[in-house]
């Protein structure tokens, strides 16, 4: 006896569905492709960007020229910024000519939401600037600073000239960026981690800097990956991640922080968290609180429980001047600061590992670390790390 499911595989009725289907699924997938290849011929026309008075927001500081040779003009940004009106940049392809007017700084902002929020790639040319481990730079503008003391392994050398016309070219997708200067083929620096706070938002110029042919090509990412590059410290157990943040308050130069001057449980102490590599960022919070050049100060605590009594080894990193207490004690002091370059940790005076280490004691049972950090200079933050977490239970929040 033939089963119903036989049966029903006969059934003109069925057959005629099927076909039905089939056709549909087929026409369906036809129009995906279409869809898939309109996207990407759209994506492979940039918009050219007239650099005229009209197309952007700019103070006295910039001119707007027409000279031989480009025919949608020039701006020059002698300081500041200009800022493209009306376009909303989330992925795709940036690129454009720039005459650099100094050794630091020309350079272009994209996603950006406001004045204090946006990512900024610039330049910093010079004779030998493939040779130059900084020759450019990217870091994101956050709470009105820019984090580049923050983040030193976004930088890299380039084929760039310290005179005349450079061609930058840049591959944004997701939480990634490529660069590519002057026709390479692969790109001189690669970014595997966007660090700022926006996704999606307008483009400026930033000076000094003479800039010409900006192109923009929406969702043209050359099969660039949106996803970041793992983290090296994921899942690294011996990273001190959680913390209490105290508010930031005024210090004045030379000050010199005792204990006793930790805000108590009454005031308003939040958690904060570790972000990418362990760092505690203190400017995703506060900014600069008190404006570069003035000194601001905050408090941190965690509590890391022993199994027993011990000693651990600590690598730390932080700018500008750290203090360091387990149990009411002192373990460490130092400063990172930037100014005068003999005081610069290495790298450069930016926040690294490679900054310092201490002996930290441990007593059996719960240790209160305190930390207490102060800084006039750009970003600010800290990151620790145990030579191991043998025996260690470190806060959770």
């Amino acid at each position: 006896m033939k089963t119903p499911a036989a049966l029903a595989g006969k059934s003109p009725c069925v057959r005629t569905m099927r076909r039905r289907m089939r056709f549909v699924a087929l026409v369906g997938g036809l129009g995906l492709s279409l869809l898939a290849q309109s996207k990407a011929i759209y994506a492979a026309e940039p918009m050219k960007i007239p650099m005229t008075a009209d197309r952007w927001e700019a103070k006295d500081n910039v001119e707007f020229s027409q000279p031989d040779g480009f025919p949608l003009g020039a701006i020059t940004v002698k300081k500041g910024v200009a800022v493209l009106k009306d376009v909303d940049f989330h992925n795709g392809t940036i690129a454009f000519d720039v005459q650099p007017l100094g050794s630091m700084g020309a350079g272009i902002g994209f996603r950006r939401r406001d004045d204090e929020t946006y990512e900024d790639f610039y330049l910093r040319p010079r004779p030998k600037c493939a040779e130059a481990v900084d020759c450019m730079q990217y870091a994101p503008h956050t709470h009105g600073v820019l984090l580049w003391d923050m983040f030193p392994q976004y930088q890299s050398p380039a084929p760039l000239k310290d005179s005349g016309w450079n061609h930058i070219k840049m591959v944004i997708s997701g939480q990634r960026m490529n660069i590519y200067v002057n026709g390479e083929s692969s790109p001189s620096l690669t970014v595997g981690r966007l660090e700022g706070d926006a996704e999606s938002g307008g483009i400026l110029l930033q000076g000094p800097g003479i800039f010409a042919n900006l192109e923009v090509a929406p969702d043209a990412v050359e099969g660039l990956a949106s996803t970041p590059v793992k983290d090296a410290a994921d899942g690294d157990a011996r990273y001190l991640r959680n913390w209490w943040l105290a508010p930031s308050q005024p210090s004045p130069e030379g000050s010199v922080p005792a204990l006793a001057e930790m805000p108590g449980s009454s005031q308003p102490w939040k958690p904060i968290a570790a972000e990418r590599g362990g760092v505690i960022d203190i400017s995703r919070v506060y900014g600069l609180a008190g404006g570069r050049g003035d000194g601001e100060m905050t408090w941190l605590k965690t509590t890391v429980t022993s199994s027993k009594s011990q000693t651990k080894k600590v690598s730390i990193g932080w700018t500008r001047e750290i203090w360091v207490f387990v149990n009411g004690k002192q373990v460490f002091a130092d400063k990172n600061l930037y100014q005068p370059p003999a005081a610069r940790k290495n790298p450069d005076g930016r926040l690294s590992l490679e900054n310092g280490s201490f002996d930290l004691p441990l007593n059996a049972g719960k240790n209160e670390i305190s930390v207490a950090l102060a800084n006039n200079f750009y970003g600010w933050g800290m990151v620790m790390r145990l030579e191991d977490a043998k025996g260690i239970q470190l806060e959770k929040q």
